[in-house]
């Protein structure tokens, strides 16, 4: 018989390959773990771009007890006004009760009513190119916007933009942000930060560049009446306009300026440990303020304002990284406080279909919502039924 040999036939998972020997791996391993090492070592290293202040938050207060703050769905039924702007920062009305709101994109548009109550399709009134964030009608039916990039604008009902303020004391106006507008025609209006943007540094930082400002129109000077400012934010006049309010977003406070009587031209805390960030203020036909929270509470922040070390490694990180940090909560809030500076209830949307608050406005029995990026889009209303 021929001989014959019977070759077998590998898979190519039987194939023989080199194995590496444990002691290769192990190099590798070490190797990986010695730049890992090296790259966080000279991370700790690099100087931080900012020096954080520490500061110990008050503890917030709770959604759970009884009391003012008790968790509520009054906000979870609102109803979409119009979703055009995306980001409604402010919202106002004219003397013919259309809304008006701006948009991150520059636009500001207009919302009529009919006969019902029922709103019709947005219109634009005017693009500043910029981004509008407070806007209120003058005693002239002009609108006077504050732009975070343009300055403090007018516009006329035409659509004719003009500005007021882009400077005080021969610096720039760095982030005009929110106003009101006194029955003498002075405008009171915030200047947000010297960082000139909203950024996760300056809340790691803990330190306060902000102002709040006024407009004379008869002059057309612009004066610095608050300085040190935690991000300042909304502004709102008293009925009797003896002082002026301005939002502290930053340190959970409303700060009071005093423009009358014997306080005249000084300062004091109006309402503090607020249970978020607030944002605007808008006064109601009672003299009440409304506050819009645009994020609740975020314990990390208070977390790092505690460690100034932490802070301070935080700022080293890229800003994209960042953003997810500082988001807002979702869950809706805002408070009305009475002239006093008393909480007298919040109102919640706690599934956070309606979160980002910037704004509560008061107008012909509903409480219009406004937001801002990383918030829910469009106007939004809800009945005022106590």
């Amino acid at each position: 018989m021929p001989n014959t040999q019977v070759r077998s036939v590998k898979s190519p998972e039987g194939v023989n390959r080199p194995k590496r020997s444990p002691r290769k791996v192990r190099r590798l391993g070490l190797s990986l773990l010695a730049v890992l090492l090296l790259g966080v070592i000279i991370f700790l290293l690099i100087p931080s771009p900012i020096e954080p202040a520490k500061w110990s938050a008050p503890t917030a207060p709770s959604f759970e007890e009884a009391g003012p703050w008790k968790q509520n769905n009054k906000l979870s039924s609102a109803q979409l006004v119009t979703d055009a702007p995306k980001s409604p920062e402010f919202i106002t009305f004219d003397k013919e009760g259309q809304l008006y709101t701006g948009d991150s994109d520059g636009k500001i548009y207009k919302v009529a009513f009919d006969a019902e109550g029922n709103p019709q399709k947005a219109q634009v009134f005017a693009d500043t190119k910029g981004t509008p964030n407070g806007l209120i009608f003058d005693a002239n039916g002009n609108l006077i916007v504050t732009d975070v990039k343009k300055g403090l604008l007018s516009i006329n009902p035409s659509g004719s933009i003009e500005v007021l303020a882009n400077q005080v004391d021969g610096k720039p106006i760095y982030l005009a942000n929110e106003l009101d507008i006194a029955k003498d025609g002075s405008i009171y209006f915030s200047d947000t930060s010297n960082y000139g943007r909203v950024t996760f540094r300056e809340i790691a930082e803990n330190k306060p560049h902000g102002r709040l400002l006024k407009y004379d129109p008869l002059t057309k000077q612009t004066t610095v009446l608050l300085e040190g400012l935690y991000f300042a934010n909304g502004v709102a006049l008293s009925a009797d306009e003896d002082f002026v309010l301005v939002a502290e977003s930053y340190h959970y406070q409303l700060t009071r300026y005093w423009l009358k009587g014997s306080k005249k031209g000084t300062s004091d805390i109006f309402a503090d440990n607020l249970a978020g960030f607030p944002d605007n203020i808008t006064r109601d036909e009672q003299g009440h303020f409304w506050v819009g929270i645009f994020t609740t509470r975020i314990s990390f922040v208070d977390q790092m304002h505690r460690s100034p070390w932490l802070a301070g490694i935080m700022a080293k990180l890229p800003e994209s990284l960042l953003s997810g940090a500082s988001a807002p909560a979702k869950h809706g809030l805002a408070v009305e406080l009475n002239p006093q500076g008393q909480l007298i209830e919040s109102w919640h949307d706690p599934e956070g279909s309606l979160y980002g608050v910037t704004t509560a406005a008061s107008d012909n029995g509903y409480l219009y919502i406004g937001t801002a990026p990383g918030g829910s889009r469009g106007v939004h209303r809800v009945l005022l039924t106590k």
